[in-house]
């Protein structure tokens, strides 16, 4: 029996391809020019999309994929891809978890950062702004952790393993979540009344929900109105979850107020690394360039976890993380 066609879309992945070997052909799409990518196409069972779904699998090539049966993610967001043309005919898996580790620690690290004042307190000092009679107001801008309330949107890997941070330190943890189960330690709140009410008890909040048709805008004006004042909101998902008007009015009007993103909107198909209103001048606002994910792939598991289950899709097997395509269409 001939061996199915897999088709990974990075050739920096290929390295960690060899325990697929055995159950697939492999085409790197980076080795590929126009002519053979058509000329393969019609062959492939699989892909692998190691990042984000590349600009040259476009609509019209996946129509011409008939036997494509199942796509891998190598990310735990799948936002990025085109479920609409792919159709009813492929599953599409997640790496939900392959990178939950990493991106947590990152998380809890923006908390700890926002909640001290570390980016502010740096910037006065190497800019010559900082003065010794300031220093007591600057003492009692700090936000003590110990006993505190953490908030996390979102009791997936992520957000499971920052609930265990949050507790080490001695913090009071909720979360709200869209399914049932999820942490015995945390107390999970469901349904919109309870995401508000996550909102207005939490003092830190850290956002590790899904981008989909539900999340896209979740927190906008009305769930910044129930937030404390002086809270801090951590965004490691997606930047769409987060209307950026309402963002900016909320900064703009609570100086006490932070948000720490290490996530930015998606524009012409890239991370923007920008925005259209003046956040980044905003002393209350924190950015850093998508490193969280980076981080975790550095210890190798992210391609572990997603290498393990395409074979086991390879080898007849359920796959795990499948995702439900009406969430996205």
């Amino acid at each position: 029996m001939d061996k199915p066609n897999l088709l990974v879309t990075n050739s920096f992945v290929k390295g960690g391809l060899d325990s697929l070997r055995q159950y697939a052909n492999i085409y790197l799409l980076d080795d590929l020019d126009d002519a053979a990518l058509d000329e393969v196409l019609p062959s492939i069972d699989c892909v692998f999309v190691q990042t984000w779904w590349p600009d040259s699998l476009t609509p019209e090539r996946v129509r011409r994929m008939p036997r494509l049966r199942f796509v891998q993610s190598g990310m735990a967001g799948v936002n990025h891809i085109p479920f609409k043309e792919l159709g009813e005919r492929v599953t599409v898996s997640s790496n939900a978890g392959g990178f939950s580790v990493g991106v947590a620690e990152y998380a809890f690290a923006l908390v700890l950062a926002a909640a001290k004042g570390i980016v502010r307190f740096d910037h006065a000092v190497k800019a010559g702004e900082f003065k010794p009679e300031d220093w007591e107001k600057m003492v009692h801008e700090i936000m003590p952790l110990r006993g505190r309330t953490l908030g996390i949107l979102g009791l997936g890997g992520i957000g499971r393993e920052v609930a265990s941070m949050a507790r080490a330190v001695g913090m009071n943890v909720i979360g709200f979540s869209r399914h049932p189960g999820g942490d015995p330690h945390v107390k999970v709140y469901h349904g919109s009344e309870g995401m508000r009410r996550v909102l207005r008890m939490s003092d830190a909040m850290v956002i590790s929900l899904p981008l989909t048709k539900l999340t896209v805008g979740l927190i906008s004006g009305p769930e910044f109105a129930d937030m404390k004042g002086d809270a801090v909101l951590v965004n490691v998902a997606r930047a769409e979850i987060v209307d950026e008007e309402a963002l900016y009015k909320h900064l703009a009007r609570f100086p006490r107020f932070t948000y720490a993103t290490d996530v930015w909107q998606i524009k012409r198909g890239k991370e923007s690394y920008s925005s259209k209103f003046p956040l980044l001048k905003l002393p209350n606002f924190i950015g850093t360039p998508h490193v969280a994910g980076g981080s975790s792939a550095i210890t190798g598991e992210p391609g572990r976890s997603a290498t393990d289950n395409l074979a086991r899709f390879l080898r007849g097997e359920a796959p795990r993380n499948v995702v439900d395509p009406s969430e996205y269409i």
